[in-house]
């Protein structure tokens, strides 16, 4: 399968970096945004503001999907609650042929592309992103640490297309593992995401609260025991240091906020149901009991009921 034509599906943190990076590389990418987006980036380009360098790209930027609109590889770096929406674009070309490649938060989003995509079951390619970066107004990314890709096939097969996705990504100067156990890894991610991410936003502040705090550590370590428990049922054994591991990487990012902080101070929807209401979902289907996630999903959802209700008046 060539690579020759990359659509890139969202310019935040995540998909304004790697993008950018593709493109500054020759590739032919194009940026499927919002038209805010597409306005800002269109008119003084894409900048990326990094400790190794800024720089800035003019790539092509659309709206919407047209029949005029054609790729060989579609990368779809929008957060899980945009998902669904974003297939419904690019379902045109899935049915051309065109590959997915997800970059979402979370364990579902490849079940639910499948599920979508039903006449087209191997329309998909997994992925994880590790970076730290955030979107400072639309067109411009502050990218602080880390831009790491792997990717892999459902099957852990090691295909034609996948060594070509990695050779194109690789090739535009992005870390990218090839791996066989892709799955695992997206499990093993969650157990930083459906913790360190609601605690930051529950408790209002930067990730070195948790770290300094041996009560919160402690929610953070049975919250992963949770994970673990919920993985296995589901066939994936993670690695047995996953939580010292995924507490250790958390103190360089200590200064940090973390993306669902972003999301909810900017109100916008978060990734709950797709980080902890899905964990939530699946051990109830395993019988695997979840109470940390139960309490950060219920908080994080109270949280956003309050920000989204006016306050009542004073009589």
């Amino acid at each position: 399968m060539p690579t020759n034509k990359i659509l890139m599906v969202g310019a935040g943190a995540v998909g304004g970096y790697f993008g950018a990076l593709l493109s500054r590389s020759g590739q032919d990418v194009t940026f499927l945004v919002r038209p805010q987006t597409a306005l800002a980036i269109s008119k003084t380009g894409l900048s990326i503001k990094t400790p190794g360098g800024d720089f800035t790209v003019h790539p092509p930027v659309i709206e919407q999907v047209t029949q005029n609109t054609s790729a060989d590889l579609i990368i779809l770096a929008v957060k899980c609650t945009d998902l669904l929406a974003v297939l419904a674009q690019v379902a045109p070309l899935v049915a051309k042929g065109a590959i997915l490649l997800t970059l979402q938060n979370g364990v579902d989003s490849e079940e639910r592309i499948r599920t979508y995509f039903e006449g087209h079951p191997d329309c998909v390619v997994a992925g994880v992103a590790y970076i730290t970066a955030r979107l400072a107004e639309p067109g411009v990314i502050e990218h602080y640490r880390r831009g790491i890709i792997s990717i892999g096939e459902l099957s852990g097969e090691k295909s034609e297309r996948v060594c070509k996705i990695h050779e194109a990504i690789s090739q535009a100067g992005i870390s990218c593992k090839l791996t066989d156990q892709i799955l695992k890894e997206k499990w093993e991610k969650l157990c930083w995401n459906a913790t360190f991410n609601p605690l930051s936003v529950i408790l209002d502040a930067p990730l070195s609260l948790v770290l300094k705090s041996p009560e919160l550590l402690k929610i953070v370590e049975q919250g992963i025991h949770e994970i673990i428990a919920v993985a296995k049922a589901e066939g994936f054994l993670l690695h047995p240091n996953i939580i010292e591991s995924t507490i250790s990487v958390t103190h360089a990012l200590q200064d940090y906020y973390t993306s669902m902080y972003e999301d909810f101070k900017r109100q916008k929807p978060t990734e709950i149901e797709h980080l902890n209401g899905d964990i939530m979902r699946r051990g109830e289907k395993h019988g695997v009991p979840t109470p940390i996630h139960q309490a950060l999903y219920a908080l994080i959802k109270g949280l956003e009921l309050k920000q989204n209700t006016p306050p009542t008046p004073l009589l």
